[in-house]
């Protein structure tokens, strides 16, 4: 009898994530979902820890939030304040596959394990923890665009829909049973950090209610389709570099919107020559204007329509 009265009235749930956005959201939606977090976990080198251990409990907390006001705190806002702010211990982890590290973790025995955005390979030991499940958000509609980046990926493609999916983790790379998926139209123009926090919003609302509907035991587990599956890795200099012939013109003007961001010299090639872009201004699928342009600015043609660019001088 008094295992039922103790019996929990809520998924009990350890969280892997990092220090960015996408991370946020999803710990967010969980905690305001009403879904209890046992524990927080980062990768060690995410705080630059020089601790040698396996894994080392955050004792210790400074706030990571800037002193400069911000126009969109969320965005800068680390699951590290939000963890603080719930009482939620932070675990630092160098070594996954180390048996400290699985100790550490099986004491909280949770229901279930869910991940956004974490930089190291989840091991069998681990995966095999939470008697739930081990859930992953992935921004893009898997199986297309596995890997480390997706975001990159979908604007490099020209991919005009993508979308979110929850998986549950298997020793794959994001090749498991898909719990929900909900996909979306992406509008032009848009930046990598819009992308970022759209598909982080939806994905933090799919991963709250995945958790509930399989603590409840009213999921539809879907095996992914490994012949429409893709692999990515991360972006190099040379995928920053746009064939204009192969291209449209609407193609290259998102993916340059989308990644300049990054910071990275963004080249439009044209036969043997290179350009290197400074931003896109806008493009036509029809014929372009013949109007005197400033020295800096040209329209390029593409596999279709002609793109406004401005040169880097």
């Amino acid at each position: 009898m008094s295992n039922l009265l103790d019996a929990p009235d809520k998924p009990r749930v350890l969280f892997f994530g990092m220090l960015g956005q996408f991370s946020y959201a999803s710990l967010d939606a969980l905690l305001k979902s009403g879904i209890q977090i046992c524990a927080a976990v980062i990768p060690s080198n995410q705080d630059h820890d020089e601790n040698l251990q396996a894994i080392v409990k955050q004792e210790q907390y400074s706030s990571t939030r800037s002193k400069l006001p911000l126009l969109n705190s969320s965005i800068h806002t680390s699951i590290l304040d939000l963890a603080h702010s719930r009482n939620i211990p932070i675990w630092k982890v160098r070594q996954l596959s180390n048996p400290d590290t699985i100790k550490v973790l099986q004491v909280y025995q949770p229901d279930m394990i869910c991940v956004a955005c974490f930089s190291m390979r989840i091991p069998r030991d681990i995966l095999d923890i939470p008697h739930l499940g081990f859930l992953n958000v992935h921004p893009s509609l898997l199986p297309a665009n596995r890997g480390p980046e997706p975001l990159f990926w979908t604007f490099r493609e020209g991919d005009e829909r993508t979308g979110v999916t929850v998986h549950i983790m298997d020793e794959g790379l994001d090749s498991g049973a898909i719990v929900a998926q909900e996909a979306f139209d992406i509008p032009d123009g848009i930046t990598y950090s819009e992308l970022e926090t759209w598909t982080a919003d939806l994905g933090g609302k799919l991963l709250a209610r995945s958790v509930w509907d399989i603590y409840h035991g009213v999921t539809t587990q879907v095996k992914q389709d490994e012949t429409k599956s893709s692999y990515h890795a991360f972006p190099c200099d040379k995928d920053f570099v746009i064939p204009s012939a192969e291209w449209s013109a609407r193609h290259v003007y998102n993916f340059v919107c989308g990644v300049e961001s990054w910071g990275i010299p963004i080249y439009l090639l044209i036969e043997n020559t290179s350009i290197h872009i400074k931003k896109v201004i806008s493009y036509s699928l029809e014929a372009t204007k013949t109007d005197k342009l400033p020295e800096n600015e040209c329209w390029v043609r593409c596999k279709r329509g002609s793109v406004l660019i401005e040169k880097n001088s």
